[in-house]
């Protein structure tokens, strides 16, 4: 690895007992050969623009008293990825990797909860959550079909809504994951009951309900969105 000014002015605080020690000397070789100056400790007094803590998860025991004080934290994934790219060290918190770098995510029908975690995640891996859709958009994450970005998705964006647990993975795995295993069955979201048929007939319906993400009621009650009757076997939506 050739040296490089990539984080000169950069002063990096590293403690063998935040980062896995089986990355420690490879971070630290990264770290030196870009110009990073770096403190094999912890110090959360330092906390100023250029200072930059190294720490291996956010469910670390040290993460969120570092975070309270202001401390610019980067996971070992974002400071080898900044090195190999020759990219300056980012400023914004936390930053486990650069998966989702220069990617807009847009999140449709969660709960206010969720979608605070949905954000910090995307940050997290150097993405942007949108607050309104725009054909720039990379990937459209939907709780179910009945989201209101779900259709505009589709037919607008000409891509598939996937689920929240798309960007688990990604997160999990550092990197940007395959759609497929995470988009949203047409289904998803949709709570269906059957009336008027009986039989082999109902089991197979209600099979294919499950099978594509729907839930099956035996009984009609509020919650059920859909009806499919004995006459045309065509959804009806309950008012």
């Amino acid at each position: 690895m050739l040296e490089t000014n990539t984080f000169k002015g950069a002063n990096v605080f590293m403690s063998r007992n935040l980062v896995p020690p089986e990355i420690f000397d490879t971070l630290l070789d990264a770290l030196k050969l870009n110009g990073a100056e770096v403190f094999p400790c912890c110090d959360p007094s330092r906390n100023g623009r250029n200072d930059y803590h190294v720490i291996s998860s956010p469910d670390h025991e040290k993460f969120e008293d570092l975070r309270a004080k202001g401390c610019n934290l980067l996971g070992p994934q974002c400071v080898l990825s900044c090195a190999k790219e020759h990219k300056q060290l980012p400023k914004q918190g936390f930053t486990c990797c650069l998966a989702m770098d220069g990617l807009k995510v847009l999140a449709s029908g969660f709960d206010p909860d969720e979608k605070v975690k949905i954000e910090k995640l995307v940050k997290a891996m150097g993405g942007e959550l949108c607050s309104k859709a725009s054909l720039d958009v990379s990937f459209v994450i939907v709780k179910d079909v009945l989201a209101a970005k779900y259709k505009w998705a589709l037919n607008v964006l000409k891509k598939p809504g996937v689920t929240a647990s798309w960007l688990y993975q990604c997160w999990t795995e550092h990197r940007v994951v395959p759609q497929d295993l995470h988009r949203v069955l047409p289904l998803c979201g949709l709570r269906i009951c059957v009336t008027g048929i009986v039989g082999e007939e109902r089991k197979k319906i209600e099979t294919l309900i499950t099978q594509n993400g729907g839930k099956y009621s035996p009984e009609l009650t509020k919650q059920c969105t859909h009806l499919i009757c004995e006459i045309s076997l065509s959804l009806g939506i309950i008012c």
